[in-house]
């Protein structure tokens, strides 16, 4: 190949160094314990204050509206995947466990809640995805 042609090569997108294995996925962790943390070390300070807020935000109302937390051996496939979903609001799930939270299935917006309960963890999964996106050079 020309030297011309070696050196637009290199130059191009495509070929751009991607970060190290273990960086990405300390990103993710970071990005799973704690929303919008993985936007604020890759110094995506706005995008990083309205994911934390709006995720937090959601996570708080399922609680103030009574929702209940799945269980992983629930018996029911769908039971199992709402624990997951939930769980993966990052350290918010075990810390109100922790604090004595128990939902109340007969409270009138229970289902609400639970529902706002597993939509705020399947937030932060695209919150996770994003911040492997701009890691890997994807997006901007």
């Amino acid at each position: 190949m020309p030297k011309k042609e070696l050196e637009e090569k290199a130059a191009s997108p495509t070929s751009a160094a991607h970060p190290p294995a273990g960086r990405l996925i300390g990103l993710c962790v970071a990005a799973w314990l704690i929303p919008g943390l993985g936007h604020l070390v890759l110094g995506r300070r706005g995008r990083a204050v309205i994911l934390f807020l709006s995720i937090l935000a959601m996570f708080i109302l399922g609680l103030a509206m009574k929702g209940e937390f799945f269980t992983a051996g629930g018996g029911s496939l769908l039971s199992t995947l709402g624990h997951y979903g939930e769980l993966s609001v990052g350290v918010a799930m075990p810390m109100a466990r922790f604090f004595g939270y128990h939902g109340n299935p007969l409270f009138v917006s229970s289902d609400y809640g639970t529902a706002f309960l597993v939509t705020a963890g399947m937030l932060n999964i695209l919150c996770i995805l994003d911040v492997y996106d701009i890691a890997m050079g994807r997006k901007k």
